[in-house]
């Protein structure tokens, strides 16, 4: 039985690395992205979440004037209250219908909520109003995924590190996704760069565990090297991985 690769988000907290736990924060974006995991995600869930507004054009700005309904989203979004937070993006919206962030945050809201196809609609919008959002790549990409649209989460990731080539969380969902259509020589350089931006990227190096485990001889050592690193780093255990390793 092969490994089964990892989800690229952190533990339940925002896109990836960024966010810890669901709680909003005042103007913050909760966009963010995972992606082809047999395991339940343990560091990074498929569902969006908060990512902070620095006013710098990668992140995105809300609307000018529109704090008090920030202020209303984050709070409705931390009690999971979808019609409330949706509501007021929906505003922030009217006023501003080329708001990058605020269709990402609205994205968010949906792909929570379980309306798959609005938050991809809301993401797509994102991207379109601001190319340079990292995170609603990111997003789009996982939610693509989750559709079995591998080749577009392929270019959104892609496009993801075009914008910050330096985004290890980028290079992890995308070696995901090489690998479940077969490129697994792409996958394992992906997964290589990913540790090399981020030496602590524990879901990265669970990963790379598998592409040595699945590899043909199987390179044992190594897999076992970055599993029992990324256990380190605070992963579970993976009890396929585990008797595989015994195996070999």
């Amino acid at each position: 039985m092969s490994a089964v690769m990892n989800l690229g988000y952190s533990k339940f907290g925002l896109l990836s690395v960024f966010l810890a736990g669901i709680t909003p924060l005042r103007g913050v974006s909760h966009a963010q992205a995972s992606a082809v995991s047999g395991r339940t995600p343990n560091a990074e869930t498929n569902k969006s979440k908060p990512q902070l507004q620095t006013g710098q054009k990668s992140l995105g700005t809300l609307p000018p004037a529109t704090s008090t309904l920030a202020d209303r989203a984050a709070n409705a979004f931390s009690k999971r209250d979808w019609a409330s937070a949706r509501a007021s993006y929906l505003e922030m919206l009217s006023a501003d219908p080329e708001n990058a962030l605020a269709w990402a945050n609205l994205g968010a809201v949906e792909q929570q909520d379980g309306k798959l196809d609005k938050a991809v609609l809301a993401f797509e919008a994102s991207v379109r109003f601001n190319p340079q959002l990292v995170q609603s790549w990111l997003a789009l990409g996982n939610l693509l995924s989750s559709q079995g649209d591998r080749y577009r989460a392929i270019s959104c990731f892609t496009r993801a590190l075009h914008e910050d080539p330096l985004d290890p969380r980028a290079h992890n969902l995308l070696a995901i996704e090489a690998k479940n259509i077969g490129w697994r020589d792409a996958a394992l350089q992906e997964l290589q760069r990913a540790i090399e931006l981020k030496p602590d990227y524990g879901l990265a190096h669970f990963n790379l565990a598998t592409m040595y485990l699945d590899q043909k001889p199987p390179a044992t050592l190594l897999a076992k090297r970055h599993y029992e690193q990324a256990l380190a780093l605070g992963e579970k255990k993976d009890e396929v991985l585990e008797r595989r390793l015994r195996e070999e």
